[in-house]
């Protein structure tokens, strides 16, 4: 199992490599252990979010918030410095086994799915903040429209506008606390759209990881067809060429024959001279 605060040694500065099919699905339990912490942070977050749309007043709101900092912290550090390099050094190792691909894929299909997840229930968070803002700005100014109230709570962050919400209110006292836990909900709302972005980052940098895998893995098999190739081509050759060897030593040894033969007429044309001559 994983734990987000002992030493990465996957971090992306980190001169990692694995060798071997046994550090290879070593590494892919480790990385399904990150997936499993990273979705219990999720599902932390999600209640963490609920007790805090249901918080009473700015203290109550703040502690929570915190709560949820933290989490996001390590939701943040999990899925940038630990899963994201493991992946990237999960697919370094697939070479061309396709089996490794699909493995090292669905991997990072789950961590999609993850992020997706995690995505949507900010995105819920963000608006129920922005609502119950908007709902909570009302309640010191009812004469206000949604489109004043919502147009305060995008503002809000602005201290000169949160002095005059202050100063325009009836109820000066319930607006202070009213206002500062408005504001607060207005920081996570910013806070949930700074995250939006980089989770939007974070899945476009999955899919790229992909696309090269792909593309890596078709250059590989190209490569291996090529060589496959040049390998049928050195055979036929080797073939062609085990052909002419045959032919020429069959050549070689109908000469020598040829040469045997005429030598052999050349002889006894001599001997049948020298015999007849001594004849006579």
């Amino acid at each position: 199992m994983s734990t987000v605060s002992q030493g990465n040694p996957y971090a992306e500065n980190s001169a990692y490599e694995m060798t071997g099919t046994n550090q290879f699905f070593t590494l892919v339990q480790d990385i399904k252990d990150d997936l499993s912490d990273y979705n219990t942070l999720i599902d932390r977050l999600e209640k963490l979010q609920l007790d805090s749309l249901n918080a009473i007043g700015s203290e109550e709101m703040a502690s929570f918030q915190r709560q949820i900092d933290n989490n996001n912290n390590s939701l943040s550090d999990l899925q940038k410095n630990t899963i994201k390099p493991k992946l990237q050094a999960l697919y370094k190792e697939c070479g061309s086994d396709t089996d490794k691909q699909k493995q090292a894929e669905n991997l990072t299909a789950q961590f999609r799915a993850s992020i997706t997840r995690l995505a949507k229930i900010e995105d819920r968070y963000n608006q129920a903040n922005k609502q119950k803002a908007i709902n909570q700005y009302k309640i010191v100014n009812p004469d206000a429209t949604y489109d004043e109230a919502a147009e305060f709570v995008y503002t809000v962050g602005d201290q000169q506008v949160f002095d005059n919400a202050i100063r325009m209110s009836n109820r000066k006292g319930e607006a202070m606390t009213v206002l500062q836990e408005v504001q607060a909900r207005h920081m996570e709302v910013e806070r949930t759209e700074r995250l939006a972005a980089e989770l939007n980052q974070l899945f476009g940098d999955l899919q790229e990881l992909v696309f090269e895998q792909d593309v890596m893995f078709d250059n590989v098999n190209e490569n291996v067809a090529v060589a496959q190739d040049h390998l049928e081509r050195g055979d036929a050759n080797v073939i062609k060429a085990r052909d002419h060897a045959r032919k020429g030593r069959k050549l070689k040894w109908i000469i020598f024959w040829v040469c045997v033969v005429i030598i052999c007429i050349i002889v006894g044309a001599v001997v049948g001279g020298v015999v007849g001559a001594a004849k006579h």
